[in-house]
């Protein structure tokens, strides 16, 4: 009867494995990717939860990416920095993890936002050239859920899908600032062709929104770079918290933005860029315990057929000259 049920798990694990490359090789974003490997792992391990936690740039805390059977908050907030939780330790030591009865090993550590009854669980690394770049675990309320089998099965999937994860991440930092982590001028360069083809093929309307920070050197030069570069991480976030989720913000050069907003009019993108204006002249930005207020000036453009690229951010260029030679802390849009 064993043998039989090892015989079904390991027909089950091909089948997993193949569609699992399927979805892959499918061109589905990662995310996508990660939340089938993590409903996978349930259904194989006959498991009530699964994770895929990465690690950070910095690569000293794992972040939670995607999980099957965890609550939104669980999956948002359940964090472990190297050697903190299972999770952690294995990160640590490159080892996997299988444990009876999590009661009884001390590794084991509850977060704060846990609410998932966790009895037994397994979690393994997920290893490229022998550097370890997250991990995936897997839960049961109930005791002895997992065995050899399964930490064998779980460490298949992981490998199955580890370099793909590993390859979208330098992705992502190649086209990411570090600064403030939103996207860097490569990817502009990347993007803005695919979008203008877009909008060739569909007329859907395209609009650049250029802005950068008032009197940013003068800043600099009285509080300082380091007080400079938080507020420039500061004001990244508030923009993004923002603009709709289709709108691309980037970081153009310096201390100068912008603002990708795809299927946007001219004044559309002038109603995006005004509310961001506003919401940025009455926030209040902090470093070192100090409040600073600061400002910003916007230009607008639509992209209008035969413009280069180039020529389209010349346009948006423009109008941001404009808004600075009418005063500065304000909006101009232009069509040429």
């Amino acid at each position: 009867m064993r043998n039989e049920e090892s015989r079904d798990k390991y027909q089950k694990t091909v089948a997993s494995l193949y569609e699992i490359t399927r979805v892959i090789n499918s061109g589905r974003d990662l995310e996508y990717v990660l939340r089938y490997v993590s409903k996978e792992i349930v259904s194989l391990l006959n498991a009530e939860t699964a994770s895929i936690m990465l690690l950070d740039e910095t690569g000293t805390e794992l972040l939670s990416k995607a999980s099957f059977g965890l609550t939104p908050e669980e999956e948002r907030y359940i964090t472990f920095k190297v050697g903190e939780g299972v999770a952690g330790w294995v990160v640590s030591s490159g080892e996997s993890a299988l444990i009876d009865d999590v009661t009884q090993d001390k590794r084991f550590k509850t977060s704060e936002h846990q609410v998932t009854v966790i009895s037994s669980l397994l979690a393994v690394p997920l290893k490229i050239h022998n550097n370890i770049i997250g991990v995936l675990t897997a839960t049961h309320s109930r005791k002895n859920a997992f065995d050899i089998q399964d930490e064998t099965i779980l460490t298949l999937l992981g490998n199955s899908i580890v370099l793909d994860i590993e390859n979208a991440r330098l992705y992502r930092l190649s086209i990411t600032d570090p600064l403030t982590k939103v996207y860097n001028r490569q990817f502009l360069y990347n993007k803005l062709p695919e979008e203008i083809s877009r909008f060739s093929r569909y007329k859907t309307p395209l609009s650049i929104i250029l802005f950068d920070v008032d009197y940013f050197k003068k800043f600099n030069d009285t509080y300082g770079h380091d007080a400079g570069d938080c507020i420039l991480r500061n004001l990244a976030l508030t923009v993004k918290n923002n603009i709709r989720a289709t709108d691309l913000l980037i970081r153009y050069g310096g201390e100068e933005f912008l603002i990708l907003s795809t299927e946007s009019t001219l004044d559309e993108a002038f109603a995006i860029a005004e509310r961001i204006r506003k919401e940025i002249e009455n926030t209040d930005f902090y470093f070192d315990n100090k409040t600073f207020k600061i400002t910003i000036s916007l230009g607008v453009s639509q992209y209008r057929t035969g413009l280069t690229p180039e020529e389209f951010i010349k346009c948006a260029d423009k109008a941001l000259y404009i808004a600075k030679q009418k005063g500065r802390n304000r909006a101009e849009k232009i069509i040429e």
